[in-house]
């Protein structure tokens, strides 16, 4: 076709061909300019309809005015072949820039912003590319990137709605979903631009594989390579803007490039600036209520939450959890003490007077390491005007910190869960009965949280707490998980069909299909997600970690647990299960050592004292095991659990008559609780008796005893594991495949 002239377009040369057709460089014999024509194949198409499919997808990319998006200028025919006649850009593909090397990170970050701003203007014309790939990105002499071939794209309604079961595209950039044949959104583009971006900082493609079915599997299956395998000096939040696009769910990827565009500006503006990139620490300590009746603590250490839960959505600053700043709330130690102890530069300290609706709030923040006041502010108003208050103080604090707020964090911190200042002091009482932790706590936390409702039944967050309340109650009365489930699940659903971006409402929905449904995919899906819309929310990487345990996946739960303790380091709860966690790893030195740091937080945390009986056990000093599961059944009042290990211990010790004599004298009136199963199994698995701790498995699956979760890490059930039953059993609970 070279020296061809096609209506008014002569051939100059030809610049590549690919599955959709050739593209040509062309001379505009009208307006005297270079154009790039790109014939489309018909042995593309099925049908006539096809091809006007594409067409109209074509002419709704055109439609598409941006600097990083390669214009299409008209749509011609040449006999039985369509064509497509573009902008010319004078440059190389950013394959042939990759080809040449690993792109160092301060190039990559300019050039993929600028695609990520090309395809967020598409999205927000309707279209999805569906074919970003190197080839596909044109980098001009002037140094700016250009997405080109947008012949594959779609709209989102349709792309939606549509699911042939037919793939398109290149393989190693689609999407998991794109490779199954399903409905695609705006997300399958944000997985693609993770793949290019990984390339251009690796030089190698994170899925490969000799066959294209090998490469499909890799996609929906695979784990990727971690980039610090290839780059060591990433900066910070690098790494985890890739895995996030990578995602194998579209619902954990970041939910739109803007969000996508966010981060890579403050990874970019961090390697600007470094000094300022390095994350803030700061402590809210609890405010005081000076109140004339001293009777508004639940004010008080609400507003204290508020503001920790504000800051912690600041990407730039590490808050100290509320649990462990809760522990200073009658302590006499100095403020750099306390910074000191918390591992924070900042604190905050406050005081409330509240009488009626009238309030007088006094907050001071202190530089701890120069052990200096940066400002001192008095605020006055009534009950209405605590919203702006607390805008105006996480504000400050971000100025004062020289924290560089983004657009999207504006919104978070002006973000409001309720106009309604009685519902939001209803729901402040609420949490300040749910962090008791103990059933007259819980149910009056739920009675709060109803009224909170009644006064704005769109109030997400009083739903979360709602589910929250009966969640707990599981693990801290003792009532069985299936009798809360409904009640808790129907109150999450609400929280997130109010707002899907509540960090507490996602990690609590994670917690119930973990544990009740057994639903593994699902809540793991959940609690990252969680993770990321509140990084800092502890509880999200302990329960989590709890979810990486029972995969067995023990490296990454100690790694997720730890985050958890630096998070949350005056926790008892979380101190307790790290040590579980090392427990089940094996490690019983290091679980013991973590039982005792519980028990000086908290003396009265009984659980610590299972721990240490569950790992002096492994370490085979049956004697201190025997002690401290006396310690453990005498504080908590348990005496069948206490009782069912007691029988467990006598079978570790050889003492068979012993054990057996214990483990039945307990009858169905005690063994109530389906998740006391599980232990009885243990004990006839010690005895050797296999047959009868399948009998005890088989009724707590049955019963769908959340304490199975535990299966595939519980070195007591070592002498089952070559039994077909045992492995049977892991694959009904989804613990194995």
């Amino acid at each position: 076709m070279i020296g061809q002239t096609i209506s008014h377009y002569k051939i100059l040369d030809k610049l590549g061909e690919g599955g959709m057709g050739a593209v040509y460089k062309a001379y505009d014999t009208k307006l005297h300019r270079d154009v790039a024509l790109k014939f489309l194949s018909s042995t593309q198409f099925v049908s006539d309809t096809d091809r006007a499919k594409l067409l109209q997808e074509a002419r709704a990319a055109a439609a598409i005015s941006h600097p990083n998006i390669c214009s299409i200028i008209d749509i011609q025919n040449s006999g039985d072949e369509e064509f497509l006649v573009m902008e010319f850009i004078e440059g190389q593909s950013l394959r042939a820039r990759i080809d040449a090397g690993p792109l160092d990170v301060e190039g990559t970050m300019k050039l993929i912003i600028q695609v990520a701003e090309g395809l967020k203007a598409a999205h927000k014309r309707g279209i999805i590319h569906r074919d970003i790939k190197p080839e596909n990105i044109i980098i001009t002499q002037e140094g700016i990137a250009k997405i080109a071939d947008f012949g594959l794209a779609g709209t989102a309604e349709r792309l939606r709605e549509s699911a042939s079961g037919n793939i398109s595209g290149t393989i190693a950039y689609m999407s998991p979903e794109q490779v199954q044949g399903e409905p695609v959104d705006y997300s399958t583009d944000i997985w693609s631009l993770g793949i290019v971006l990984y390339e251009m900082v690796t030089g190698k493609p994170p899925f490969a594989g000799e066959y294209q079915e090998a490469m499909m599997y890799a996609i929906v299956h695979e784990k990727h390579a971690p980039i610090s395998r290839f780059l060591g000096d990433a900066p910070a939040g690098f790494e985890k803007v890739i895995d996030r696009c990578l995602e194998k769910s579209p619902m954990v990827r970041f939910p739109d490039m803007d969000t996508l565009i966010e981060e890579l500006r403050r990874i970019e503006h961090g390697l600007k600036h470094p000094r300022e990139s390095e994350p803030k620490s700061i402590a809210v300590l609890p405010f005081t209520d000076i109140s004339p009746k001293k009777d508004n603590q639940y004010f008080s250490d609400g507003l204290t939450e508020e503001i920790i839960t504000r800051l912690s959505k600041l990407k730039g600053v590490r808050v100290v959890s509320r649990t462990s700043v809760m522990q200073y709330e009658r302590s006499e130690k100095t403020t750099k003490q306390i910074a000191t102890d918390l591992g924070a530069q900042y604190v905050l300290e406050g005081s409330v007077r509240k009488q009626g609706s009238d309030l007088r709030i006094t907050t001071q923040l202190v530089d701890a390491t120069k052990d200096t006041y940066l400002w001192t502010e008095q605020y006055r108003g009534t009950m209405s005007d605590i919203f702006d208050i607390q805008e105006t103080v996480g504000s400050k604090i971000a100025k004062a910190l020289k924290v560089r707020i983004t657009p999207g964090e504006k919104k978070t911190l002006k973000r409001r869960s309720t106009q309604n200042t009685e519902a939001y002091q209803l729901y402040l009482k609420g949490r300040f009965f749910w962090n008791k932790r103990n059933k007259e706590g819980l149910l009056t936390a739920i009675k709060y949280f109803e009224e909170a409702i009644e006064k704005d039944a769109g109030y997400a967050l009083a739903w979360a707490g709602i589910s929250d309340s009966y969640n707990l109650l599981s693990e801290y009365v003792g009532i069985a998980r299936k009798e809360t489930f409904s009640k808790a699940k129907a109150a999450v659903d609400m929280a997130l069909k109010l707002d899907g971006q509540l960090s507490e409402a996602r990690t609590s929905l994670a917690l119930l299909i973990m544990l009740y449904q057994w639903d593994w995919a699902n809540a793991e899906k959940e609690f990252k997600l969680s993770i990321y819309l509140n990084p800092e929310y502890a509880t999200a990487h302990h329960w989590y970690a709890t979810w990486l345990q029972f995969m067995g996946r023990m490296e990454e739960a100690i790694e997720e647990i730890t985050l958890a303790v630096r998070l949350d380091p005056l926790s008892p709860a979380i101190l307790k299960d790290h040590g579980m966690t090392l427990y089940y790893a094996r490690q019983y030195d290091g679980a013991i050592d973590c039982a005792r740091k519980t028990l000086e937080l908290d003396p009265g945390f009984a659980s610590a004292y299972r721990l240490l009986s569950l790992a002096y056990h492994g370490k085979g000093n049956l004697d201190k095991a025997l002690i401290e599961n006396q310690h453990w059944g005498d504080t908590t009042g348990n005496q069948t659990e206490a009782t069912i290990w007691l029988a467990y211990l006598h079978a570790a010790s050889g003492k068979k008559a012993e054990a057996l004599t214990v483990i039945e004298s307990l009858g169905p009136e005690q063994l109530k609780n389906v998740n006391l199963f599980r232990g009885v199994a243990l004990v006839y698995t010690e005895l050797g008796e296999h047959d009868r701790a399948f009998e005890w498995l088989d009724k707590a699956y049955q019963a769908k005893a959340e304490s199975l979760s535990s299966l595939k890490v519980d070195q007591k059930l070592d002498k089952l594991r070559s039994d077909p039953r045992f492995t049977l059993l892991l694959r009904k609970i989804g613990l194995e495949e």
